[in-house]
């Protein structure tokens, strides 16, 4: 009785260890669903986790946010990086599905960029221009893909419906976009600023001899460039957050990575990256020279 005891609880820690294994943050594997225009960041922060904790592996599947968003919802993604977060009605039906509550975390702010042609004189877009160049279906608005955060994100800011009979110009993926407004040179494309934010990156200083940002005239008929000032002040009108949503029992390697990214130290990688991180503000103190009595 006693020898059966003894092999019972040696069983239960045993398998208790096991599930421990499982869950550590520390070690294990994990894939990440990622829309393709928040490519860099994601590689930027996973390379550094990976650094703190070389038993750990990610792998990216790389497809649209709206077909992400699907895969969370038929439990094929536990863990995702794009720009907009599960609504309440989406979390509770995912916990009743699975006895596990799904966690959005926003990370960073990034925004829908529109670029064209360094060759192309135009500097700037309005809102006018954009909302007829997209209805028009003459090449003059293309997107990185139909489904992605970036067409998400452009068409709530602009409230848009798409009459039926008609449909969004759009491809594949940023470096398609690239590629054709630098061959189509009056066209304009819509891509992520993820894609040409790191300036110390030899990958955009390139890109950025072919092609150039616009910026975007506001109702108040100011020219707003997507810098990290103005996504911060919210002044840029097609900013967007950057989220991770992750659904795992436990502390495992999806909350440990979601803790690191929303660290100092994650936090600087996003500024790093040429995001706005939303833990991190930048301090301003004032120095008082005056003397002291």
């Amino acid at each position: 009785m006693i020898i059966l005891c003894i092999l019972l609880f040696s069983l239960i820690s045993c398998n208790k260890n096991k599930n421990q294994k499982v869950l550590s943050h520390r070690e294990g594997e994990m894939t990440i669903y990622v829309d393709p225009s928040n490519k860099n960041l994601l590689e930027a922060l996973t390379e550094i986790y990976v650094m703190k904790f070389p038993e750990v592996q990610f792998d990216f599947v790389y497809k649209p946010e709206n077909q992400i968003l699907q895969d969370l919802l038929d439990t094929v993604a536990y863990a995702a990086f794009i720009n907009t977060p599960l609504s309440e009605q989406q979390t509770k039906y995912l916990q009743q599905k699975s006895d596990v509550t799904p966690r959005s975390t926003l990370l960073a702010y990034d925004a829908a960029v529109f670029i064209t042609s360094i060759e192309n004189p135009k500097n700037e877009i309005s809102m006018d221009e954009i909302r007829t160049g997209i209805l028009e279906e003459n090449n003059k608005i293309i997107f990185d893909n139909g489904n992605s955060g970036n067409y998400n994100t452009v068409k709530d800011k602009l409230n848009l419906k798409i009459p039926e009979g008609k449909s969004v110009q759009a491809l594949n993926n940023p470096d398609e976009v690239i590629d054709f407004v630098q061959k189509s040179k009056t066209s304009i494309g819509v891509i992520g600023l993820d894609v040409v934010s790191e300036e110390d990156s030899p990958k955009v200083k390139e890109l950025l001899t072919k092609i150039k940002i616009l910026s975007v005239i506001n109702p108040e008929n100011e020219a707003i460039s997507p810098s990290a000032k103005n996504i911060l002040q919210m002044k840029y009108p097609f900013f967007k957050g950057v989220y991770f949503i992750v659904r795992e029992p436990g502390f495992g390697i999806g909350s440990g990575f979601s803790r690191f990214a929303g660290s100092q130290q994650g936090q600087l990688i996003v500024r790093r990256a040429g995001l706005q991180p939303n833990y991190l503000w930048e301090r301003q103190v004032q120095v008082n020279l005056k003397d002291i009595q």
